[in-house]
């Protein structure tokens, strides 16, 4: 009877550990399924604006409080960057990804991917989503 019981929780333990071991590749290809924004910025309210809007896409989204290096920007490896002005001249060309350009106030560059209201950004959102 004891060799019985040891037998039973023994396939159990494996079999619990199978089923563990596929919920955990399950939520990693569900993760890499999500695409990545960075919102960056150094206006904390806009950051967290931007951020909230962008979760509402069923994305991940990384708010980023400041200027990053290149560095931290690939530990996220984003999708794309959203870009809250103001930042930096000449930020945005060392840039690798795709970015998007946010502000509040109507922005006087002549990119098809600048934004000012939540409909532009939506747009611009899914040319690379």
């Amino acid at each position: 009877m004891f060799l019985k019981t040891l037998s039973y929780s023994f396939n159990f333990s494996i079999n619990f550990s199978f089923v563990t071991q596929i919920l955990l590749v399950d939520r990693f290809i569900n993760y890499m399924k999500r695409q990545r924004i960075m919102v960056i910025g150094s206006n904390v309210t806009t950051v967290q604006r931007v951020s909230s809007y962008c979760l509402k896409q069923n994305a991940e989204v990384f708010p980023y409080y400041s200027i990053p290096t290149l560095e931290e920007i690939a530990l996220f490896a984003p999708h794309v960057l959203v870009l809250c002005l103001p930042i930096p001249n000449k930020f945005q060309d060392q840039l690798l990804q795709p970015y998007i350009l946010w502000s509040e106030q109507l922005i006087n560059d002549i990119s098809p991917l600048a934004a000012t209201t939540f409909t532009e950004l939506s747009a611009c959102l899914h040319k690379f989503l």
